[in-house]
């Protein structure tokens, strides 16, 4: 990480709630999902609160005309009225302390796998539990192959062909023939070592994995409308709501440039603005790259925070007419993608008093593989980068399509 990244530390005092993109109309019953880890706009959002709350700005008279007589410098970094500054976030993530032991926890890549085994005696605190009192068996990587009509992979562009790495063991893969399907690794996060490991071109052990059930709980919360003059219930105004608690330990980070911020004090974060405390947090807590990589002028890209694409699936940048693209600067011809469920993003824009579009979303652990003709230095010069369209809502700048490179396994590795 560069010198001029500042990294923060996010911990809860309480409850979080951070509502995802599913449309809610007055009137109707509803179950209110909570998105967890929050999207980078949510936390974009906030800091910029906190930073004119630091002003002393009243929030609920802010206009156009009292923005203008801010101090220049925030005005700055804030941007003008309805624009943007020089504030930009990577982030967030989630961390967990333990004892001695502290791990960055990063989305799994979606070219993972896991062959799952149900031990019904376990007492249930393995760090590898899944569901249901399930055990990781195995992990499975996913390769590309050519399938004679040129290569092929998830989604648009075609299949995979998974190998997997027996029991854990660092020592070799072999092709996964027989058994159970391997699963895909939705809910599930890595700590470093796995997503170093990862980076290389090799599988991450068992140990390396773990579920969100390890780090946070859904609690649900009912809630009633009242009629505002006689305090009685009204109709059809029940809403349920799906908190995240957090386990003891289990925190957020995310890092900051072009900002003057304090690393002290308390941030409103999501829905309710539910207080959480603010501090530094620990330099550098991404996996660096290795330049010596990508000889071979191929390379993965997984994505650590949501990105958004206007043609849908694909990578920024790129469309089903349009594999050879500007990745950054970069010129790359995208060779596969596996893409998980998308997301809704949405918001608030508060300059025009009105909601965001509401955007399907790439989620986290979405992976892409590219080849290109660019030398190693370029390739690793997009790790840790911000992808994403609709630049004029500079949502690269708030975090969206944080970037990690990795290196195209193969099965002699």
């Amino acid at each position: 990480m560069t010198s001029d990244w500042r990294s923060f530390q996010l911990i809860p005092e309480d409850v979080l709630f951070f509502r995802d993109g599913k449309p809610a109309s007055m009137g109707q019953d509803h179950y209110l999902r909570s998105l967890f880890p929050p999207s980078p706009s949510t936390l974009y959002g906030a800091i910029r609160t906190r930073r004119l709350l630091d002003e002393g700005v009243e929030l609920s008279s802010l206009n156009e005309s009292k923005w203008g007589a801010l101090d220049v410098k925030v005005r700055g970094e804030l941007g003008e009225w309805g624009a943007f500054g020089t504030l930009r976030l990577r982030g967030p993530w989630i961390v967990r302390e333990h004892g001695d032991e502290r791990d960055v926890l990063l989305p799994a890549p979606a070219d993972l796998g896991l062959v799952m085994r149900s031990d019904p005696q376990t007492p249930g605190n393995n760090r590898m539990e899944g569901p249901a009192h399930e055990h990781i068996e195995c992990v499975v990587r996913y390769l590309l192959e050519d399938s004679g009509q040129g290569k092929r992979w998830s989604h648009p562009l075609g299949l995979a062909s998974p190998y997997v790495r027996p029991n854990g063991s660092r020592q070799c893969w072999k092709r996964f023939e027989a058994g159970p399907e391997p699963r895909p690794v939705a809910s599930w996060f890595l700590t470093s070592r796995g997503i170093e490991a990862w980076m290389g071109g090799e599988v991450p052990c068992r140990e390396d994995f773990v579920h969100a059930k390890e780090l946070w709980l859904s609690e649900v919360r009912t809630g009633l409308g009242l009629e505002p003059d006689r305090r009685s219930s009204s109709n059809g105004m029940l809403y349920t709501f799906g908190y995240v608690r957090l386990h003891k330990g289990v925190s957020l980070e995310f890092e900051l440039r072009g900002s003057e911020l304090g690393a002290v004090g308390w941030l409103r974060l999501g829905g309710d603005g539910r207080p959480v405390r603010l501090q530094p947090g620990s330099p550098s807590p991404l996996p660096p790259v290795r330049e010596e990589t990508h000889r071979d002028r191929q390379f993965l890209l997984a994505f650590l925070t949501p990105t958004l694409s206007e043609t849908g699936a694909y990578l920024p940048g790129f469309s089903a007419d349009r594999l050879s693209a500007s990745l950054a600067g970069l010129q790359a011809t995208l060779v596969g993608g596996l893409v998980r469920s998308p997301l809704l993003v949405g918001g608030w824009d508060l300059a025009n008093a009105r909601a965001k579009p509401l955007r399907r979303a790439i989620p986290a652990g979405s992976v892409f593989a590219f080849e290109t003709e660019a030398d190693s230095k370029a390739i690793c010069s997009l790790h840790c980068s911000n992808l994403s369209d609709f630049e004029s809502e500079r949502l690269a700048q708030q975090g969206f399509g944080l970037t990690i490179v990795g290196e195209m396994p193969r099965k002699d590795a």
